[in-house]
C-alpha cells in the first residue's frame, strides 16, 4: 500500500496548522499567529488535492507557518519585558511544533515526485 504524496503533504500541513492555531491561541498571539495559521490551514486543504499550483501553495505554507511561529515571540525581542514564567516557554513551543509539521508537509509537496 502506497501513500499519495499530495494527501500526505495535505495531512501534515493541516495537522501543523491545527497545532499552530492551538498554540497561537494559548500564547494569545491573535494578531499574527492565529491569522497566519488559519491561512496555513486553508492552504493545506488546497494542497490535499492534486493541483497544478500545489507547489506554489506549499511555498506559501513555509512563509506563513514561519510568520505564525514568530507571533508568540515578541516578548523575547523587546527589552521592556522581564523574565517570563516558565509555563510561557512551553506554550511558545507549541506553534514551533505546528510550524515544523506544516513545513514537513510543504517539503513533501515540493520534493517528492508527483504521480500522474
Amino acid at each position: 500500500m502506497t501513500v499519495d504524496a499530495d494527501r500526505l503533504a495535505g495531512a501534515l500541513i493541516g495537522t501543523g496548522a491545527v497545532v499552530g492555531l492551538v498554540g497561537s491561541i494559548a500564547t494569545m498571539s491573535v494578531f499574527l499567529g492565529v491569522p497566519s495559521f488559519a491561512i496555513v490551514l486553508l492552504l493545506g486543504v488546497y494542497a490535499f488535492r492534486k493541483r497544478k499550483e500545489g507547489r506554489l501553495l506549499a511555498a506559501a505554507v513555509v512563509w506563513f507557518a514561519a510568520l505564525g511561529a514568530l507571533g508568540g515571540f515578541p516578548p523575547f525581542f523587546s527589552r521592556y519585558y522581564g523574565l517570563l514564567p516558565a509555563g510561557y516557554y512551553w506554550l511558545a513551543a507549541i506553534p514551533i511544533l505546528g510550524t515544523a509539521l506544516a513545513n514537513a508537509g510543504a517539503v513533501v509537496k515540493l520534493l517528492l515526485p508527483r504521480r500522474a
